[in-house]
């Protein structure tokens, strides 16, 4: 029975994709999903050497630290307060535009240059599904939208209660450099699950095909088509951010996003080998499958070949003919050695077909 667990979840991951502002809607409109998360704010305050987290704060708690730290990174998990996220666009100057593609999820990921900050939207993987991460970087700030709770940041959070020199003594633009390189990383060990995968079913192809492996085959390449669709364009948005000629982007930390794009880079290479590799794989599954039905055919077929004169020879002596009226009417049916003769032609006969095939290599 062929699981359809993936099946649903490819169903729901399309419906998602179609969740899009009305036609016809102004620009810069903010409409909630309803089915958004409830919006939660945690901001964290980094510089002198010092770090403060505030969980669950307001925005007027989070601008203040602003106020009194070297740098903000502002989180918003949740986005079904459109409220709150338009009144963090007044705060930081952030375009209507930018605002509208935060809320409406279904985003390329991209990058796009303003004159007081870069808007960079990502694929977040967390857990078995993935969700938007909305980050703007500006000077001395880092603001990030998420769909949901559950993230891939914990390692940045962990590096600032540790106190971390660089992320506590450099700017925002490299507080924004860890937590892209974050996202980016998250995605190498799914990569490389796929990998594990297509050798163990590939494994399992060689040693005995079933009907199973292809559908489970299809859904690989169809995961892997889904990752190709945010790897590329991230590397594309990583590439913009290099070209930046921004106040708040140093040239030091352009060095870390060009490390960024490398592994990108490797993301992307990996996986279309694996998605190339799930296709041959397809392609050899059916080779297989039609090589073992050639072999069956085979077969029978010389099985029925045997058996084709055996069964002449059975239905020539069950006639009935009278043997008395003639020596020649069914030969052998009087004779007290008959049966034993006509099992030996039958024998001598298969025997000498096999002997035959066998040369001829056919078995």
């Amino acid at each position: 029975m062929i699981d359809l667990t993936g099946h649903r979840k490819r169903k729901r991951k399309r419906a998602e994709r179609t969740k899009r502002s009305a036609v016809g809607a102004p620009p810069g409109e903010l409409v909630a999903d309803p089915e958004a998360a409830s919006s939660r704010l945690t901001a964290f305050g980094l510089g002198g050497g010092g770090a403060e987290r505030l969980e669950g704060c307001t925005l007027e708690e989070a601008l203040a630290l602003r106020q009194s730290c070297a740098k903000l990174w502002l989180d918003c998990t949740g986005l079904a307060d459109v409220d709150l996220i338009r009144r963090i666009g007044e705060a930081f100057g952030l375009h209507p535009l930018t605002l509208e593609d935060v809320v409406n999820t279904d985003q390329r990921p991209k990058c796009e240059a303003y004159e007081a900050y870069a808007f960079v939207v990502m694929r977040m993987l967390s857990g078995e599904d993935s969700e938007q991460l909305a980050l703007f970087l500006g000077e001395g700030f880092v603001v990030t939208f998420q769909e949901r709770p559950g993230d891939a940041f914990d390692p940045v959070r962990r590096r600032i209660d540790k106190g971390a020199p660089r992320l506590h003594a450099g700017g925002a633009d490299y507080l924004a450099y860890a937590l892209i390189d974050a996202v980016v990383d998250a995605y190498f060990p799914v990569v490389d699950q796929h990998g594990i995968r297509l050798d163990a079913i590939e494994e399992a192809i060689f040693e005995d095909v079933d009907a199973v492996q292809v559908p489970e085959l299809h859904a690989m390449r169809r995961e892997l088509f889904t990752m190709r669709r945010y790897l590329r364009p991230t590397r594309d948005a990583l590439g913009v951010i290099l070209r930046l000629e921004r106040p708040f982007l140093s040239e030091e930390t352009r060095l870390y996003f060009a490390d960024v794009q490398d592994h990108c880079d490797q993301l992307v290479d990996l996986n279309d080998t694996y998605r190339e590799t799930a296709g041959g794989m397809i392609d050899l599954h059916m080779t297989l499958s039609a090589a073992r039905t050639n072999e069956v055919i085979n077969l029978l077929t010389i099985v029925s070949t045997i058996f084709i004169p055996l069964g002449f020879l059975a239905g020539l002596w069950g006639m009935n003919f009278n043997p008395e009226i003639s020596d020649w009417n069914m030969p052998l049916t009087q004779s007290p050695y008959g049966y034993l003769v006509a099992i030996a032609i039958m024998a001598a006969i298969a025997g000498g077909l096999l002997l035959i095939f066998r040369k001829k290599r056919w078995i």
